[in-house]
């Protein structure tokens, strides 16, 4: 997989398209929302760009005969250093749970990856404006 530069709009752009797809592709409502959040022109990434970032990662992926995107914890965690600066993250996460919520359905894959950023980040799920309701420990069941 390829590697960008911390904080950059690649990087950024390479977490959204993997909360998008994570799940098997990424539904048209994940994907539109990705357009609208204040993410995208907060982190100067272009819709040109990503698009292509998210091209790139759906060919790069494994995936299971079903469609589903395979990843490794080792995949994840490469992805989430790259994104440094702490005001970056939060705005990124809240961006990530922004998305899982657009289609009204959190598949286990998508609340493994939220998880995982929570926790890597050490961001406190309580902090005034972290996410839609966001739960201090994810649950699945």
């Amino acid at each position: 997989m390829r590697s960008y530069p911390p904080d950059s709009p690649q990087a950024v752009s390479r977490l959204l398209a993997l909360t998008v797809i994570i799940d098997g592709g990424g539904s048209p409502s994940e994907i539109a929302a990705t357009y609208k959040l204040s993410i995208l022109g907060h982190a100067g990434i272009e819709e040109d760009m990503f698009d292509q970032v998210l091209r790139e990662m759906s060919g790069d992926l494994p995936t299971t005969p079903d469609g589903l995107v395979k990843l490794e914890t080792a995949m994840i965690d490469q992805c989430l250093a790259e994104i440094v600066r702490p005001e970056l993250r939060l705005s990124v996460w809240k961006a990530m749970w922004q998305l899982v919520y657009a289609d009204e359905h959190f598949a286990d894959a998508e609340v493994a990856l939220l998880q995982r950023a929570t926790d890597t980040w050490k961001i406190d799920a309580g902090v005034e404006g972290a996410g839609l309701g966001a739960p201090t420990r994810i649950r699945v069941r």
